[in-house]
């Protein structure tokens, strides 16, 4: 028996510009760039190094952290809740303190991964992310197209159990949350980063292997200049221009590529499901 799939059957629209962005598969080459800005927080990396298996199964790490984001994009109603809780159960027993002092952070700090500082700051690296990998590698998204992607994210972060009072107000104020919390030393990356960094820059995905530059070194591109100097990163000119030949070829190329090879596969299901029930 077939089941009728509508618009509504979907938490948020197909329209909506959370569609429109995170279905580009090219957006995945910006995945390592958020997940090492994500523990250059000492604190994320504390509970990655204590409570992971990124050192011993990384590759299964990556594929289930974005089996689980994509599907909160483009998941059911059911299925969204469902990655939701599972989220949450997965991240309940993560809990521990600093072993050594970092930055303004003490040893000793306690950290929790349901903390919404910690949690603002992970979901403030996907976002950012999202929208400026889209226009690096796709095209220009106009400002009603950001806001409306970040008010979309905010929905799905309330699903983790963080207060929206925790969140910026805009993407903007999103913008210059992330150059506050790096500039004031509360983002800056431990040596426990340093040591899960090589297990992140070592996840590939194989389709989307660039011709110009090794997925690594456009991870290295793509950070922040003092994130990318606290990792102990260069980027020559060479690269820097390299790097922006590579961009402007996807910008050019990706509109015309066929929806099997462009879409990452989850959209793909959602709009099979969309016309199977129209």
């Amino acid at each position: 028996m077939l089941i009728e799939r509508t618009h509504d059957t979907f938490y948020f629209p197909p329209s909506s510009a959370l569609w429109k962005v995170n279905r580009e598969q090219v957006l995945l080459l910006g995945g390592a760039r958020a997940l090492l800005l994500q523990i250059a927080h000492p604190l994320v990396a504390e509970a990655v190094y204590d409570h992971s298996y990124v050192f011993s199964k990384p590759i299964k790490r990556l594929l289930r952290t974005l089996e689980l984001t994509l599907a909160l994009v483009f998941g059911t109603r059911e299925e969204v809740l469902a990655a939701a809780r599972t989220i949450n159960q997965t991240h309940h027993p993560v809990k521990g303190v600093l072993s050594e002092s970092v930055g303004s952070y003490a040893a000793g700090t306690s950290y929790d991964a349901h903390d919404p500082e910690l949690t603002v700051w992970v979901y403030a690296t996907l976002v950012e992310g999202a929208v400026s990998g889209y226009e690096r590698f796709v095209g220009p998204l106009t400002p009603a197209e950001k806001q409306s992607f970040f008010e979309d994210s905010c929905e799905l972060v309330g699903l983790l159990g963080v207060n929206k009072d925790y969140l910026p107000n805009s993407y903007d104020d999103l913008c210059l949350y992330m150059e506050d919390m790096i500039e004031s030393g509360k983002v800056v990356v431990s040596r426990k980063a340093c040591e899960i960094a090589p297990f992140i820059m070592a996840q590939t995905y194989p389709i989307l292997r660039p011709l110009t530059l090794p997925p690594s070194r456009i991870t290295v591109g793509l950070l922040p200049p003092t994130i990318r100097a606290q990792y102990g990163y260069t980027f020559s000119r060479w690269e820097e221009k390299a790097l922006d030949a590579f961009c402007a070829w996807t910008r050019r190329t990706v509109p015309f590529l066929p929806a099997q090879v462009r879409y990452v596969w989850p959209y793909l299901r959602a709009r099979r499901l969309l016309a199977e029930g129209s």
